[in-house]
Formats: structure tokens, sequence, C-alpha cells
């Protein structure tokens, strides 16, 4: 396995929660290392998602689709993230939305059964997790879910490219505007005005 994938998932794990190497090598031991191509499906809408995965390097977008076939962004991932249908997993129910790969990534995963069993196993994993669902999952997701009714989309922009300078280099603006929760000729004139 590679050193440096190896290191920045003990980084990423200990920006949560300091964790003891052994607890890391338990993981380690269950983890795979996926390369997956631009435009492949990690987890696929309708199906029961069973990984847990790190994202190493690339990005990754999570979107619905309704009955017109239309697509709606749900979140962005880009190096560094943990990604997961995380409800898929802990209820063991058909995933609600799609994950799929806009660029080449690279990703280390985990199956989330063998994952789970380690939580209740470890209680420094379990205080991982617990950081981790915390400012994920509750902080991060009510700080977007206000930035969407309060903000106007050109803050939303721009925060969004403070916080992934190059990410207009790899994943496609309507994945962006969608995200945004605007359309792409929205997000045009907003790029307009910014230049």
């Amino acid at each position: 396995m590679d050193e440096l994938l190896v290191q920045k998932f003990k980084e990423k794990i200990n920006s949560y929660y300091p964790v003891s190497e052994a607890s890391l090598q338990k993981l380690l031991a269950i983890a795979t290392v996926v390369d997956l191509k631009r435009n492949k499906i990690l987890v696929q809408e309708g199906f029961v998602a069973r990984q847990f995965c790190f994202l190493y390097s690339g990005y990754v977008i999570s979107y619905v689709s309704d009955d017109k076939g239309r697509t709606y962004n749900k979140n962005i991932a880009a190096s560094n993230d943990f990604i997961a249908s995380t409800v898929s997993c802990i209820l063991n129910q058909p995933s609600k939305f799609a994950i799929k790969a806009v660029t080449d990534c690279t990703l280390l995963s985990l199956s989330y059964q063998q994952f789970r069993e380690m939580l209740f196993q470890t209680d420094e994993l379990k205080s991982f997790y617990i950081h981790y669902l915390e400012k994920n999952w509750i902080v991060d997701k009510e700080e977007r879910e206000i930035s969407i009714v309060m903000e106007e989309a050109q803050v939303r922009y721009e925060k969004l490219l403070k916080s992934h300078a190059h990410i207009e280099k790899y994943v496609p603006l309507q994945d962006i505007a969608s995200h945004l929760g605007i359309t792409p000729t929205q997000l045009s004139r907003i790029r307009k005005q910014l230049k």
C-alpha cells in the first residue's frame, strides 16, 4: 500500500480524534486500495452500499435522480474526504443517491460491516467516529443548509472556491451549479461578475 496514502489516511483520522498506531493498523488490515476511473460509479442509487471510503485523490459527486432523469447534487467530495452512503450502510437498505467519480480517483475502501464491528470493540475508534459524524453530519451539514437559505449564490460560490481552489479544473460546472443550488446559467453570470 502506498506510504503517502497511508500517511494521509492516518492524518485524516487523527484530525478528528487521536487514534493509536495499533488501531490504525487494524483499519488498514481491512482496507483495500481502489482506483476508480472518471465517470465510474462507486455507489449505485437503489443498491445497498457496503463501503466506507477515504478519498485519497480526485473528486466525486453524490447525486439523486428524479423520474425524468434529472440529477441533483447532494455533495462534492475532494481528496482527503471520507465518503459513503452512510444511511444505506447503517440500515442495510438501498442507497437513495449515487456516488460517481468526476475525475480519476484513488480510494481506500473499508468494509462498513467490519469497520462498524471494530468501532464497538475499540473505544478510540468509536470516539473518532463520533467526532467525524458530529463534524460532517451535524456542524457542516447545518452550515450548508443555512448557507443555501440565507446567503447569496455568489457568496456560496466564493466559499466553495476558498475551500477547493482548483475545483473548476476538475468538476464540471453543471455539477458545481447543482451543488450550489443554482442553474448553470446563474453560475455563468456569477463567474463573469467575479472576472
